[in-house]
């Protein structure tokens, strides 16, 4: 199923959705995966726990985290030094498993589970606390992973007792999706989970003009 929005808009620095811009931020940590493939869930709840369909290889992945910050022209920054930092909102988070160029991007179905054929009934992960967390599929589900209450928008790197390393994201309360960039053979580029902090109107602004 092809990508039901302009999911590419969510990683070009500067772009403007609403009162918001989007500015980027390469991660000093890797998602480390061996198995393989890819899994998610709430770390305070283990029966969301889900295995994306397409496989993604072994290795160290770059991460990339795409912000929503207030757009100081369009008046979106007010209350003095620090407030633009202060309502920053993750906006998505990116895995860099492959190389461009994109061909397409496609919705991020769920192994084992059947694929749906509308927008609405895309998969989506529930977070209840605050937390989304991502890491190898390895053996299965951790179960539960302890977490702070979530705050701002940097991710949190959780050795667990098996070796593998879950990257845990805070991405407030929500149901989210997940979508591939694929290259001309159909091999993935990235997935990228947006946090859906932007409303259909701010969807609907104009999106920057792309360098030539």
């Amino acid at each position: 199923m092809l990508a039901t929005r302009d999911i590419a808009r969510l990683l070009r620095y500067g772009e403007r959705f609403g009162a918001d811009k989007i500015d980027v931020r390469m991660l000093p940590l890797q998602l480390h995966t061996g198995s393989g493939s890819l899994a998610v869930l709430d770390p305070g709840v283990p029966s969301t726990w889900h295995v994306f369909d397409r496989p993604i290889g072994n290795g160290a992945f770059r991460v990339m985290l795409s912000v929503a910050r207030p757009d100081d022209s369009a008046g979106g920054a007010s209350g003095g030094p620090g407030a633009g930092a202060a309502r920053e909102r993750l906006a998505a988070v990116v895995i860099h498993v492959g190389r461009p160029p994109i061909a397409k991007w496609t919705v991020a179905h769920f192994r084992g589970l059947a694929k749906p054929t509308t927008a609405d009934a895309l998969p989506r992960t529930a977070a209840t606390t605050g937390w989304l967390t991502l890491l190898d599929a390895g053996e299965g589900s951790p179960g539960v992973i302890a977490l702070p209450p979530a705050t701002g928008v940097t991710p949190v790197e959780v050795p667990l007792t098996d070796g593998r390393r879950a990257l845990a994201l805070p991405c407030g309360n929500g149901e989210f999706a997940a979508y591939w960039a694929v290259d001309a053979a159909d091999k993935p580029i990235c997935i990228v989970f947006d946090f859906d902090v932007f409303t259909q109107k701010a969807w609907k602004t104009k999106p920057a003009p792309r360098a030539t």
